[in-house]
């Protein structure tokens, strides 16, 4: 009789359990398959942007994203910027979001900031807030001329200038500023009249993959409207002398280290003129290394106030007829360095430089 009364206790027990268990609620959110709620696009890409895009949520927030992108901005509509790409992970499956944007539409910069919406398969949303940052290039701005006094003559006779070169043959090596033999530059040859000019260096565009950069430079003929004309006693130095075309011209760094300059109508930067190398402030050393193989010591300090456009006409080979000792042996006939001093203004180029190049 005991071992009834305890099946039956035991059976009762279980019942009210097993009652119990289907009337308890759970509280628990029902279970979705994130392949409906997917609403995170891979890749967004405007025109004129540099680099991929920078594409967050937020995590506290599931319905807010972010898109930060870099922009060369120049030229460019800011209220009107064309979308060129909005890709997700797997376009072709049913499950795929679909945007308020796509490639071909444009959106709308001008006040910082624009928006877009991404709703998934179930049809919850995700509003994307799109920024932009301004991308440049440290060459990008405006630049004035340094003059400094006679380096071969220091009693202070010489008129200042800008332009200091090196030159000469193989054991005399000489490192003078340009007007150092003033009277000898005569007429319409001065090459002080660089000197009040402005250069505005401006970015074009940018290779997203290999990371070079192409621009417009303008040399402004200055308050006194004009170009140095370098012709020294009848030598015509203007292709080694003037480092930055008068007028308007283009400029490229191809990751070598150097500024390449392209005459103005080469759009495509084929053809480069010759190259440059911006030093900063400063000493630096230049010298000749077969002077220097025997024992002798041909090396030459340049002193950089601010800013320095060098070109280099490397160590040779260089005329080494000693019978003329004329000041044309450095001046023209054996240049290795040209100097022009300046100075960075401004980050920004000039207001006006699309008036310059549209001059003819």
């Amino acid at each position: 009789m005991k071992k009834i009364f305890r099946n039956l206790f035991l059976a009762a027990v279980a019942v009210t359990a097993f009652a119990s268990c289907g009337q308890k609620e759970r509280n628990t959110e029902e279970l979705i398959d994130p392949w409906l709620r997917e609403r995170t696009p891979v890749n967004v890409r405007l025109e004129s942007q540099i680099g991929p895009a920078i594409i967050s949520q937020d995590w506290r927030n599931d319905e807010v994203g972010s898109v930060s992108v870099s922009l060369i901005t120049t030229g460019l509509d800011m209220s009107a910027v064309k979308v060129v790409a909005l890709d997700f992970k797997y376009p072709e499956s049913e499950f795929c979001p679909t945007a308020s944007i796509g490639p071909g539409d444009t959106i709308d910069l001008s006040d910082g900031s624009a928006e877009f919406t991404v709703t998934s398969k179930n049809g919850e949303t995700r509003t994307y807030t799109v920024t932009y940052s301004v991308f440049t290039d440290t060459l990008e701005g405006t630049y004035s001329f340094t003059k400094v006094g006679g380096l071969l003559d220091t009693s202070g006779a010489v008129p200042l200038a800008s332009l200091v070169m090196i030159g000469g043959f193989e054991g005399w090596i000489t490192y003078c500023q340009v007007m150092d033999k003033y009277w000898i530059w005569t007429g319409d040859y001065n090459p002080r009249d660089e000197d009040d000019n402005t250069l505005s260096f401006r970015l074009e565009k940018a290779d997203d993959q290999t990371g070079e950069t192409f621009g417009t430079v303008v040399n402004t003929p200055g308050p006194d409207g004009k170009y140095a004309n370098y012709i020294f006693k009848g030598i015509d130095i203007n292709e080694e002398y003037r480092l930055i075309p008068a007028g308007k011209s283009r400029w490229a760094k191809h990751g070598d280290g150097f500024i390449t300059i392209y005459a103005y109508d080469d759009a495509e930067y084929k053809t480069p003129l010759h190259k440059l190398e911006l030093l900063g402030a400063g000493e630096h050393k230049f010298w000749s290394e077969a002077v220097q193989a025997e024992g002798g010591s041909a090396e030459k300090t340049v002193n950089v106030p601010s800013l320095a456009l060098h070109r280099s006409f490397g160590e040779g080979p260089f005329n080494n007829e000693t019978s003329n000792w004329g000041d044309e042996r450095w001046y023209a006939n054996n240049i290795r360095n040209v100097f022009w001093l300046i100075k960075k203004e401004t980050d920004e180029a000039l207001s006006n430089h699309d008036e310059y190049l549209s001059a003819e």
